[in-house]
Parts: structure tokens; sequence; C-alpha cells
């Protein structure tokens, strides 16, 4: 009968800070919800798996198999826990992770000890040791310890467990760390017990449940009530033992701890025995027996198997007495059938290393003779070996000139467009200045000479002085308005103060006075100004494609539709007029076209054009990027 409990989670649960985004708090977030919040834990191990499609992907592939397997853990869903404990294993070895690669060993070390294979458990405790070692993990360092020794203890080397479990204590107990704290005393109960020495495993079992209280940790409070009941039972202290055990099962149900339940019920089975409660021993062995087939410990099985033949033999039901004897005979085969093949292949592993010595000793001959044919080969490999250095030398460097020149045809590229944009931009300046210095000239100049006669005809005073004033006024009406469509070409003051809303609706209703051309405006998302530069070129690029259509077009309906969402802005130019070849456009003399795209570039956009030749309708597009950073206006 098995006397030693487990605390499984105490392993793998830490403190952790508080809730995060961070990627690595919540991983640690959620070792903290094993017991209070199961289903969080799928939660954030789902949110991790997430997130590893863009970060970081195994180590955050290996945080949520790690979650997720200890989960199954927890409900003794053996095979599914093992599968993840692999999975976590696998990704954290490829980041790599020493502190996971450690925690995926000590896991996987504690599954197959629960299924009782313990040469392999001994196997990733010691690799686990080794790793922690390694980095200075102190925590799980220790934690390989005690858990060797219970392998030990399982194997029935007690002397050397109880030591182990010690040197485990005097490590742990200045760190005060009640899941460690909690742990050591656990082991020292559990390993007392098989001294004899029952004071000694209630004084430290009583300890290690205090702090399992403290600590909230149901499967752990349950594993001390249950190595409690042990130690009653072995003290025929069975009312005692009966009280422990009956709380152990409450918090075993209520964390849905399988595999302790399946120990507790055998423990029950044994003390009901004792006690000759032949049908209650019966009825906790039937549970013990569906308990440890679903979690697949067949030495348990057996054990319960056995007792069950003798509790049936005990109530002199002897039919289900034999069928529960051909059960245990057959279920102990097939055990001890198990335990020869695994017999069987250690020995052919022995033989086949004793095989290749032999192997290794005749080759060792073959070897020498080799030698010296070897060395012949050396001074031709090592020939070729320098051939072929040289070759990859040669091709490195022509791909290095290669990808040189290629360098210096982009960025000759770079620099002849960049000087068409230049180019373009002075040629817009220069036509910007021609055509203010002749509005100015027309215009202001007649209305200025015309103001000078007005005035000039005070002096032979043959007119009414009113009649000449209120000339004077509509002439200085006249050129405020002139001065003031001047201005608004070179820089309207809306688009400073008020947006390039206001100023595109500003521009239409210019326009829309002339009674020769209807231009509407349309905008979405703009409810937030947009930053200097995208404002400027939009309305340059406006401008500019409204002009044209004004002067070139036959069309009498222009469209201005302006959007912003969260990744692009995209101006929407759109008339009825007639439809023409875009590449003589591309391609002319003038430079609407350049400006407007260096306009596009400054903002990250590009240009579009829809027309087609002898077909009514034209479409301008500009797409342009959204800019995050907050724009500085005048």
């Amino acid at each position: 009968m098995k006397k030693i409990y487990l605390l499984l989670i105490a392993l793998i649960t830490t403190n952790a800070p508080s809730f995060s985004q961070n990627p690595e708090a919540i991983y640690e977030k959620a070792k903290t919800y094993y017991f209070t919040q199961p289903d969080s834990v799928f939660t954030i191990a789902a949110m991790l798996d997430s997130i590893a499609t863009n970060e970081a992907p195994d180590l955050n592939y290996a945080r949520a198999a790690h979650l997720r397997g200890v989960m199954f853990q927890l409900r003794s869903k053996s095979d599914s826990a093992l599968r993840l404990f692999e999975k976590m294993d696998y990704h954290s070895e490829r980041v790599p992770d020493s502190t996971l690669i450690t925690i995926a060993a000590l896991s996987k070390g504690l599954m197959f000890a629960n299924l009782g294979a313990l040469d392999s458990a001994m196997f990733y405790y010691f690799k686990g040791e080794k790793v922690a070692a390694s980095i200075a993990a102190d925590k799980y360092h220790q934690r390989a310890m005690a858990e060797i020794a219970r392998i030990l203890s399982m194997k029935g080397d007690h002397e050397a467990a109880l030591t182990k479990y010690r040197k485990y204590f005097q490590l742990v107990k200045d760190t005060k760390n009640p899941n460690d704290l909690a742990t050591a005393y656990a082991y020292l109960g559990a390993e007392f017990m098989f001294f004899g020495q029952h004071d000694s495993s209630l004084y430290y079992m009583n300890r290690a449940l205090t702090l399992q209280k403290q600590l909230g940790n149901i499967p752990g409070i349950a594993a001390a009530q249950l190595n409690k009941g042990s130690i009653f039972q072995e003290q025929q202290k069975f009312d005692s033992a009966i009280y422990y055990y009956q709380a152990a099962r409450d918090n075993y149900e209520t964390a849905r701890f399988t595999q302790g339940l399946g120990q507790l019920n055998l423990n029950l089975a044994s003390l009901h025995l004792n006690v000759g409660n032949t049908l209650q021993a019966i009825s906790s062995l039937n549970e013990a027996i569906t308990f440890s087939q679903m979690i697949g410990d067949l030495h348990a099985v057996v054990e319960e198997h056995r007792l069950l033949s003798e509790a049936y033999s005990l109530q002199e039901q002897y039919t289900l007495a034999f069928q529960t004897l051909k059960e245990y005979v057959t279920l102990n085969d097939s055990l001890i059938g198990i335990e020869k093949e695994k017999s069987i292949q250690e020995l052919q592993t022995r033989y086949e290393s004793e095989k290749k010595e032999q192997q290794i000793a005749l080759q060792i001959s073959e070897i020498s003779e080799q030698k010296v044919q070897n060395q012949r080969n050396l001074a031709v490999i090592i020939g070729l070996i320098f051939i072929v250095v040289l070759l990859i030398s040669v091709i490195l460097l022509v791909r290095s000139r290669a990808r040189k020149k290629q360098v210096l045809l982009q960025k000759e590229s770079e620099i002849n467009l960049r000087e068409k944009q230049i180019e373009a931009a002075i040629s817009s300046q220069e036509k910007e200045r021609s055509r203010v210095a002749k509005d100015l000239h027309d215009g202001f100049g007649q209305m200025i000479s015309v103001l000078n006669l007005n005035l000039k005809s005070l002096e032979v005073g043959d007119k009414d002085k009113h009649e000449v004033f209120e000339n004077s006024s509509k002439v200085l009406d006249e050129m405020y308005q002139e001065l003031k469509g001047i201005c608004f070409n070179l820089m309207p003051q809306t688009l400073i103060k008020h947006g390039i809303t206001a100023t595109l609706q500003e521009f239409a209703s210019r326009i829309n006075l002339t009674d020769q051309i209807l231009v509407e405006t349309d905008f979405f998302g703009l409810e937030e100004r947009l930053t200097d530069v995208q404002e400027i070129s939009l309305y340059r690029i406006s401008q500019e494609w409204v002009n044209n259509v004004i002067k070139y077009s036959d069309a009498n309906k222009v469209m201005i539709q302006l959007t912003k969402d969260e990744k692009e802005i995209t101006l929407l130019i759109e008339d009825n007029g007639s439809g023409f070849d875009p590449e003589l456009l591309k391609q002319g003399k003038g430079n609407g076209w350049k400006n407007m795209n260096s306009r596009a570039n400054l903002i990250n956009g590009e240009l579009e054009l829809d027309t087609t030749p002898g077909i009514k309708g034209n479409t301008l597009i500009v797409n342009a990027q959204t800019f995050v950073e907050e724009p500085i206006h005048a």
C-alpha cells in the first residue's frame, strides 16, 4: 500500500506580478490561477498562442503548453499532460530558454513518476537538476533534488531519500518561500512514516497542512490530509484516520483531482479491511480501480484487484472473488511482462554495447592501417578545400561588386528622380511667381491707374468730391477683392486657421460663383485636423487638378471627396468631362503632373488617374498614409 502522496503542483506554482499585457507577466499570473480560476488558465494559454503568431513564437508556445499541461495534470489526464510537456520541451529547446527547459524536464519527470516509470522520471529530474545548476536557478535546482529523493523513496532506498530530503529542507527553510517549505515538510513527514516515527511524521505533516491552507492550494491541502490519515491508520487510530480521509475526499472532489481520489480510496479500503468493514472496503476498492484506470496507474490497479479478491472472499462471494483473482493474475502477468520487456531491453542495450566494444577493438587495427592512407588523402583534401575556398571567394567578390553596382545604379536613379522633383518644384515656383506678377500688373496696375485719375480729378475741380470718393471707394474694394484672391491662391488663410475641409469648401464656393462649373465637396473621418504637410499637399493637388479641369475639359460638374481612416487618407476628384490619353498628360512638357506627384511624395502618397479617350468621366485618386503624430498649425 502506498503511504506517500505527492504535492504535485507545488513544483510549478510561484508568486507572480500584477496582470498586464506583457506575455511573461500574463504567463506568471496564470500560474496563480491553477486552483482558483482554472478556466482563466486555458483562456490565457489561448492568448499566448495568439501572441505567438507574431511575437516570440517558440517562447510563447512553450508557455501555453506548460499552462495546459498543468491543468491536464491536475485533472489526471496523464497522456494529454505528458504530450503538452513534450511540446513545451521542444519549443523551449528551440528558443533556447534554460528556465523553461528546466521546468519542462521537472514536469515530465513528475508525470513519469506518477505513471510508475521511475527510471524515466529519474532521467528527467537529473536533466532538470543539471540545467538549473548551470544557470544558478536555486529554486528549480532544489526542487529537482527533492524529486530525486522522492524517486529514491519510491524505489525503497529510504535512508538515501531521507538524507536528501533533509538537505533539501535546509536549503529552502532560509528562503521562507511557503510553497517550498510546504513541499519540504510534506516530504519529510511522509518519509518518517517508513521509519515508524509517527510523532515526527505528524509534526511535519501538520506544518505542511498549515502552509497549504495559507496558500489556498486545494490539492496540497488534500494530500496533507491524506497523509495524516495514513499516519493515524498506522497508529490504528481509525476514527481520526477516517476523519482526515473524508476531509481529503472533499478537497480532491473540489479540485477534481482523480489521482488523489484513487489513492484515497485504496487507503480507505485497507482501513475498512483492517476493522472488518468488508462491504465498505469493496465499495472503496471499486472506486479506486475506476480512478486508477483513468490515470493509467497499472501497479495500483493490480494491487486493488488483489485486495478486492480478498474482500469478496471475506464476504463469501466466491464467484466474484475468483473472477477478480483471475483479473488480478492477468493484470499482474501483463505488468510482469511489461517489466520483463523493460529488463530485456536493458539487457539488449548492454549486449549491443558489449558487441560494439568488440567491433571497436577489431576496427582499431583497421584504423591504424588507414591512418597512413588518410594522411596521404589529407594533403589532397586540403588542396581541394583551398581551391573551393578560392572559388567561393571569387564568387563572393563578383557578387559583392554586382551588389555595389546595383546600389550605385539605384542611388543614381534616386538622385535623378530627386533632381526632377526639385526641377519641377522650382519650375512650379517660377510659374507661380510669374502668375502672381501678372495678376498684380494686370489687375492692380489698372485699378491703381483708375484710382490715380480719380484723385487727380480733384485738382481740376470739375467733379463732385462725393462722386470721386464713391468711385475711389469702389476701386479700393475691387483692389481688396483682387488681393484676397491672389492671397488665397498663394496660401489660403482658411487653410491655416480652419483646415483642409473648410479650405476646399471655400475653394469650391469661389469657383461656383463664376457659374461656369459646379464644384461639390464631401468629407468623412476628418473630425480632427491633418498635419500641415498633408493639408497643404492635398489642397495644392486639388487646386491644380480642378484648374486643369476648368481649362481643358468640357465638364460642368466636379466632385471633391476626402476621406480618412486609421491607415489611409484618400482624395477622390471626379468630373463629367471628356476622357483623354493619360500618357499625354504624364509625358507632356508642362509641370502640372510633376508638381502633383511631388506633392503626393511629400506625404508618402501615390497618384492614380482613371480616364479613357472618348468616354465621359475622369477620376483622380490620391492615396496617402495616415500620420500618427499631431499636426502643428500656425
